[in-house]
């Protein structure tokens, strides 16, 4: 169609039918769809594994907010063991790769090839990402020189790469409108689910892993009735939470239904959350929601005073009609702060702590590496046992890489918690950057007695949520350096004629 009547229609009509089809992107399409053919035809006795290259390889290429939503979905909501025993490569108990592992290997590769062929600046995150990589990488090396387990340290590589990962995934993503604005709808929709799914799991008593990533933990510390903890989805329900508090506080969602999904969303998760009796995580919950009414300004202070003492009420309410014991085992729980001297959750922290702090004083600048474990015990109260794993996140990371390293990596989480927009940045980008800074605050209060750092449900979570605030308003809005900055493809505007 061409004309005047085109022009005032251009606008309005879908980009594949406004304009001829980018060749890049159908060349990286149809590579994207050969290698996959080619890959699951390597391995024919395989039918999983060629499935899996045929949906897998053409989403990273292909589909990257989509591909970034499976990656934080795969790892919040599915089981470790689940997610091993269906690998695409190797298989259960058996060294391999995971569905995310390929997923971040694949989406890398296309972020690399962005910058390769100039869609997309090499710029100081970016550079900061692949420096924490290398580091990374290092400290498996060196842990397996010292005698670590292989398997053991490739698993605790993964974990904290996939933060790495996550974060070089989302870059791209964020700095665009549209993808950010698909991303913002998969993150509602995650939020539901992981709700739904912690109820389920309270609700048919689903046993706790080994894994120790699913289920329900029976007993409550310090409790008289206490039925048991939920874990499934533990460090992400905070993050649910305070994004969605954000969403609904700031009043920029003007539709009636999707402020109602944001308050099912804050909701059902703020029910899995009383539900996992974790005192630390109820303390980081309430100063995120609390530090994200503080950044929004007077507006969302008056909602907060508005809906917080309704939204009280119905969670008191709910939990009294379905579970009245669960009332009680709170306040109980709460209440045993003051009886610290008798919790042996406490005791077992303060001892591993004091012998993971002997290592480190033992290899302060390199760590002892990926894979490393510690013994200990106490005599008649814990037995000797051998660990790769403590509590506090921040000594466990100074412990693995280093306290150089490690400080250097959380000093780039607190700036990001830090980092405020630029006057005049799209509001819709300024509400989901202050529902990230709010929600990493709480991962860095939780990672004093948990370890955050080194959880498979939480890392790729904390890259996304690091890549967003770190996002500013020139890279949401000019998109890559290449694109046309207008809705007119380059080809077809007018171009000024000599002189």
């Amino acid at each position: 169609m061409t004309g005047p009547v085109a022009g005032r229609l251009r606008p309005y009509v879908p980009a594949p039918l406004a304009s001829r089809p980018d060749r890049r992107v159908v060349g990286t399409a149809c590579v994207a769809v050969l290698a996959a053919v080619a890959f699951g035809a390597l391995l024919p006795g395989d039918p999983l594994t060629a499935v899996g290259a045929l949906v897998v390889i053409p989403l990273a290429f292909g589909a990257p907010v989509a591909a970034l939503s499976v990656l934080i979905a795969v790892t919040v909501l599915v089981p470790f063991e689940a997610q091993d025993q269906f690998s695409l490569v190797g298989g259960s108990g058996r060294p391999g790769l995971l569905l995310v592992d390929v997923l971040m290997i694949l989406g890398l590769c296309r972020v690399g090839w962005l910058v390769l062929t100039r869609r997309l600046r090499l710029d100081t995150p970016l550079l900061v990402a692949a420096a924490v990589a290398l580091v990374l990488t290092a400290a498996l090396g060196w842990g397996i020189a010292q005698g670590a387990d292989v398997s053991e340290a490739g698993h605790e590589t993964r974990r904290v790469m996939l933060g790495v990962g996550a974060f070089v995934l989302a870059w791209p993503v964020v700095r665009d409108k549209a993808a950010r604005r698909r991303l913002e709808g998969a993150l509602i929709g995650l939020g539901l689910v992981l709700g739904v799914w912690g109820l389920v799991q309270w609700g048919f008593s689903i046993d706790y892993t080994s894994a120790a990533d699913v289920g329900i933990r029976r007993g409550v510390d310090l409790t008289s009735a206490g039925r048991g903890s939920l874990q499934g989805g533990l460090y992400a329900y905070p993050v649910a939470v305070t994004l969605a508090w954000a969403a609904l506080v700031s009043e920029r969602v003007r539709s009636v239904p999707l402020r109602w999904l944001l308050a099912a969303v804050v909701c059902l998760n703020a029910v899995c959350l009383w539900l996992t009796y974790e005192r630390t995580f109820w303390v980081a919950t309430a100063v995120a929601c609390t530090a994200v009414v503080v950044m929004s300004g007077a507006r969302a202070r008056r909602n907060a005073a508005k809906w917080v003492p309704v939204g009280a009420l119905s969670l008191l309410v709910f939990l009294a009609v379905i579970a009245p014991g669960e009332i009680r085992t709170a306040l109980e729980r709460v209440v045993s702060v003051n009886r610290l001297e008798i919790d042996e959750s406490y005791s077992y922290r303060v001892i591993e702590s004091q012998v993971v702090l002997d290592e480190i004083q033992g290899r302060p600048l390199t760590g002892s590496g990926f894979g490393a474990t510690i013994t200990w015990g106490k005599e008649d109260t814990f037995a000797p046992l051998t660990t790769p794993f403590i509590h506090n996140g921040y000594l466990w990371l100074a412990w693995k890489i280093g306290v150089p390293a490690a400080a250097f990596l959380v000093s780039v989480i607190v700036a990001a918690v830090l980092r405020r927009g630029p006057p005049g940045e799209d509001p819709r980008l300024r509400v989901l950057r202050i529902g990230s800074r709010a929600a990493l605050l709480s991962l860095l209060l939780t990672t004093v007695t948990f370890p955050a750092f080194n959880t498979l449900g939480v890392t790729a979570v904390t890259g996304l949520l690091v890549a967003v605030c770190f996002c500013g308003r020139d890279d949401a809005a000019a998109g890559p350096p290449s694109a046309p900055r207008s809705g007119v493809p380059e080809q077809d505007r007018p171009r000024a004629g000599p002189g």
